[in-house]
């Protein structure tokens, strides 16, 4: 039975941790044992404050730093309650804001250090015969050198590419969002994994789209799975993110994607294929786009592989939808800015691409060793050329708890709820990025501090005051 608001008061010992900190972790405390249920509303901030006899601003600040770890929620007027509504953008913007201090292994891009020589070649641009361009308003489908460079791109990845079916946009959301505009209306259903990018979730909530979880395995969505989603409801869209999925870092093999084939074409089911990490990797089992390329959308980006801050995108788009794409381009910007698409062809052409793409390899496999190393003995999945690793948890762990207990060490981790589906029960896993601590020793200390928490049980470290 819950406690009501009338009646909660939080019991805090005494301890070095900030008195705010104290009330924190008694809510979270408090929640877990099942003192406060979801959707229990909290004391206001000064009947808090006259209950424990401390000032105002401490309650605010531990109602604030509690609702940002996801474990309250303000609602005005109305006031507090237990719970967060855990949608897709609330979810996307806690993680994508920076943490207030320590180590961050909750992010997921490229290490900033490895970034392209940005001056040189600034000002081999401005020397360049069509700098005048790019000023100019670009096609809504992107200047054709764009799109010719994006389509030599994605063949030398593999991929069935021409420029006239590749379209440039601002990075892979969105090129996500403009392609949900041509597929989906309101009320559509779209089916994802059951763990699945947080981005895809709240374009979804957006664009009032039903997002339906498909169980998985160790080789990716289950094709009788999807197939018994169809047979309940209709299934307009798949998003799949096929090569080292975000989060659980499965790689699709070659016969399951084109099980996943087979089963949109019977439905009639429009698949969006999102291979954002596919630079990375060495090898490459074969494209659901090439499989169905009448039913399928392959969109791929250079902000994992090349530079966080290069928004640009490609999509390889079904002839049936080029218009619907210009439109969904002219709706949303206009054409992406042709000095990105001009800096992109550059570094393709001058070899700077492939040459970073090496790097961040070298690198990132280096970082996956680390976590290797402090995890032995742990169950978890990750491969040389992901940006993170998906970790189980042991025991009676819980994601949300074993974030609550790092971050208060410090470190900072993307709980299993962040991407999952169904948020009916608990997650065991959490999503350690590898790759945007600065230093080898800082993603160390931060991997360290994780494992450490983990040998000890769920609330066996109380904060006091």
């Amino acid at each position: 039975m819950s406690v009501q608001e009338s009646s909660w008061k939080p019991e805090l010992e005494s301890s070095d941790q900030p008195l705010y900190m104290a009330i924190v972790k008694a809510i979270e405390d408090d929640v877990h044992n099942g003192r406060l249920s979801d959707e229990t509303k909290l004391p206001t901030h000064r009947e808090l404050a006259d209950r424990l006899s401390i000032a105002i601003g401490t309650v605010t600040r531990a109602y604030a730093e509690a609702e940002q770890r996801g474990l309250i929620r303000s609602e005005g007027r109305r006031g507090t309650f237990v719970g967060s509504p855990r949608t897709g953008r609330s979810i996307l913007a806690r993680i994508a804001a920076r943490p207030p201090m320590g180590i961050d292994l909750s992010k997921n891009h490229p290490v900033y250090h490895l970034d392209p020589d940005l001056p040189s070649a600034l000002k081999r641009l401005a020397r360049s015969r069509n700098a005048h361009s790019l000023l100019e308003y670009p096609p809504a489908a992107g200047f054709s050198r764009h799109r010719e460079s994006g389509a030599k791109w994605l063949q030398s990845l593999g991929a069935s590419a021409e420029p006239e079916s590749v379209f440039v946009t601002s990075g892979a959301q969105h090129a996500l969002s403009v392609i949900l505009s041509a597929e989906t209306k309101h009320g559509d259903s779209i089916a994802v994994e059951r763990f699945t990018y947080t981005g895809i979730r709240a374009l979804a909530e957006q664009m009032n789209l039903q997002v339906v979880g498909i169980q998985s395995d160790e080789s990716g969505m289950l094709p009788d799975a999807l197939e018994a989603a169809c047979r309940h409801r209709r299934i307009r869209v798949l998003y799949c993110n096929p090569s080292l999925q975000n989060p659980t870092n499965i790689i699709w093999p070659k016969e399951r994607r084109k099980e996943i084939a087979e089963v949109a074409e019977r439905h009639g089911i429009t698949v969006i294929e999102d291979e954002i990490m596919r630079p990375l990797l060495a090898g490459h089992p074969g494209y659901i786009s090439t499989l169905i390329p009448e039913q399928s959308y392959l969109t791929i980006s250079a902000s994992k592989s090349i530079a966080a801050g290069l928004r640009i995108g490609f999509v390889v788009a079904p002839s049936r939808s080029h218009r619907k794409m210009i439109e969904g381009l002219n709706a949303s910007c206009l054409g992406v800015t042709p000095l990105v698409g001009e800096l992109f062809s550059l570094w393709l052409e001058d070899g700077t691409a492939e040459r970073i793409i090496a790097q961040r390899r070298i690198d990132t496999a280096r970082r996956q060793e680390v976590a290797a190393e402090v995890f032995d003995g742990h169950s978890f999945r990750n491969h040389p050329a992901s940006y993170h690793l998906w970790l189980e948890l042991p025991g009676a762990w819980t994601s949300m708890q074993l974030a609550m207990e790092a971050q208060l060490r410090g470190v900072v981790v993307a709980p299993g709820e962040a991407f999952a589906v169904d948020q009916k029960s608990p997650v065991t896993a959490v999503r350690l990025s590898v790759i945007v601590p600065e230093t080898m020793e800082i993603l160390r200390n931060g991997l360290e501090t994780v494992a450490g928490v983990l040998q000890g049980s769920p609330g066996q470290n109380v904060t006091t005051v």
